[in-house]
């Protein structure tokens, strides 16, 4: 997924992007095979709302993959979920050329969340 090219990012300067938005029960979520290409951005906010929550624990993490070694990097974690509610996590510089995100419910039951991102080029 390519969020925007470089004559809309001039338009812009920053792009707020949802990410995920849905319910995970005991599957992985893992965009991995298919990163967000996110190019000159260079700084990102991230957004985590649970809005739904039963079972035990959910983690989510974002990562940047490094181009030459094609390894990925955690560049943020959310504080590990066991109920409702929001947090927020900046990440103020190297962001890299693609980002992907994991979600990993710890037990099973529903947890409805939508991620996003406000991502700046300065």
């Amino acid at each position: 997924m390519i969020l925007f090219n470089l004559v809309e990012l001039l338009k812009y300067r920053n792009v707020s992007s949802k990410l995920f938005e849905g319910s995970v029960n005991t599957t992985e979520v893992d965009n991995k095979d298919d990163p967000i290409e996110i190019g000159p951005f260079k700084e990102a906010t991230f957004f985590l709302s649970c809005t739904a929550f039963a079972g035990t624990t959910l983690n989510v993490k974002i990562y940047t993959k490094d181009p030459a070694a094609d390894v990925w990097h955690q560049i943020a974690a959310f504080t590990e979920l066991s109920d409702v509610g929001t947090e927020m996590e900046a990440v103020a510089a190297n962001l890299g050329d693609k980002m992907a995100y994991v979600i990993t419910p710890v037990g099973a039951g529903v947890k409805t969340l939508t991620l996003s991102a406000n991502f700046k080029i300065m």
